[in-house]
């Protein structure tokens, strides 16, 4: 039994400190893009993310890609 996967997409995730809590430790809160096409490169959705980063009211502490992928049974 062969599995495969098929590319279904790819998400880009800009997570930004927003604050600090009672304590003093960072909030922090995602940002996500979906629906990007998974053939896109990695360095392209690192710029774009920069790109969003830099227009965030909060600064940008992480840029994530997430590929997502459906399971096949062949």
């Amino acid at each position: 039994m062969a599995v495969s996967k098929l590319p279904q997409g790819a998400k880009l995730v800009i997570k930004v400190q927003t604050g600090v809590n009672a304590s003093g430790n960072p909030v922090y809160r995602q940002r996500t893009y979906a629906n990007i096409k998974s053939t896109a490169a990695d360095a392209d959705m690192y710029a774009i993310g920069e790109g969003l980063a830099g227009l965030q009211k909060h600064p940008a502490t992480s840029i994530t890609r997430t590929d997502e992928n459906e399971l096949v049974n062949e």
